[in-house]
């Protein structure tokens, strides 16, 4: 599972448009199977219960920051099966109380979109009766920190954490894309053909030999930034080189190959294979969560 705060500037803050969509999902491919309100004195009232969040946060007239914390959390395919919607509200809890919105309005909804489901959260930053905002410090390491522990009490498949720090870990945004549609990332499919293409450089004299061995798995590289990235030559998908491997950083690669150069069409490369976003392993168990 990966949980990710989907950040918003103060301008764009909307507690009630946020709510109502999580409740709704009325967007293509996607649909709400349970929605849910907390902290409220509305009880199960969902839409009164964000009229009052939105009074409670109307109270606080002295920040000038947003005052809602939009959470996703996102499960793997293969966990499917293994979620029921009180564990769904009982993960949600656990959440509220790592991050510290116990106390705090909240709007929760599960979403289900044709790869997988996930979970989004509003949680109003504006304590109701204190009327202060409260933003979680490290929150990333604190969301981490409980993903792993609920993956071990649930039976979870294991996703890449800040604290896993595996050769091959999956960069946040990667990880984050795979959890959400149940697809292997660009990042996933460059990282597979890692060894293929370290074998390749071994041998190369000059960055011909790598663009070409880049060409057979449908890769390519070229200057970003100060870096480099390695591209779907069939798509607009793009990774950092460094990500796939260190030895593939502009600095390694400049000091083996010299300044870089672009490719040049001198003969013809067999494509072996490309990127098409292939699904994750699923579990026979997978079905569907309602009926």
């Amino acid at each position: 599972m990966i949980s990710k705060h989907v950040h918003y500037e103060a301008a764009h803050d909307n507690y009630g448009a946020l709510a109502r969509y999580i409740a709704d999902a009325g967007h293509d491919g996607e649909k709400c199977l349970a929605s849910w309100c907390a902290g409220c004195t509305a009880d199960d009232d969902y839409d009164l219960a964000i009229i009052e969040a939105q009074a409670v946060q109307s109270m606080n007239t002295r920040s000038q920051k947003e005052k809602t914390y939009h959470l996703l959390v996102s499960f793997r395919p293969e966990d499917e099966a293994r979620l029921t919607p009180e564990s769904f509200k009982a993960i949600e809890d656990r959440f509220a109380a790592a991050l510290g919105f116990s106390e705090h309005q909240r709007h929760c909804g599960i979403h289900k979109n044709t790869n997988n489901i996930h979970m989004h959260i509003a949680y109003s930053m504006i304590h109701p009766e204190r009327y202060s905002r409260h933003e979680p410090f490290r929150d990333y390491a604190t969301r981490d920190k409980l993903c792993r522990e609920i993956e071990m009490e649930y039976g979870l498949t294991v996703d890449n954490g800040r604290e896993q720090k595996r050769e091959n870990a999956l960069s946040h945004k990667a990880a984050t894309i795979e959890a959400q549609t149940g697809q292997e990332s660009f990042e996933s499919y460059a990282k597979r053909h890692k060894a293929k293409i370290i074998d390749a450089l071994k041998t190369a004299t000059h960055w011909q030999d790598l663009h070409e061995s880049l060409k057979a798995h449908g890769l390519g590289i070229k200057p970003h930034g100060n870096g480099l990235v390695i591209t779907d030559l069939h798509g607009d998908h793009a990774t950092k080189a460094s990500a796939v491997d260190r030895s593939l950083s502009a600095k390694h690669l400049q000091e083996r190959l010299g300044e870089f150069r672009p490719y040049r069409s001198l003969r013809q490369v067999q494509e072996l294979s490309r990127y098409q976003a292939v699904p994750l392993h699923r579990s026979p168990e997978r079905g569907e969560l309602y009926v």
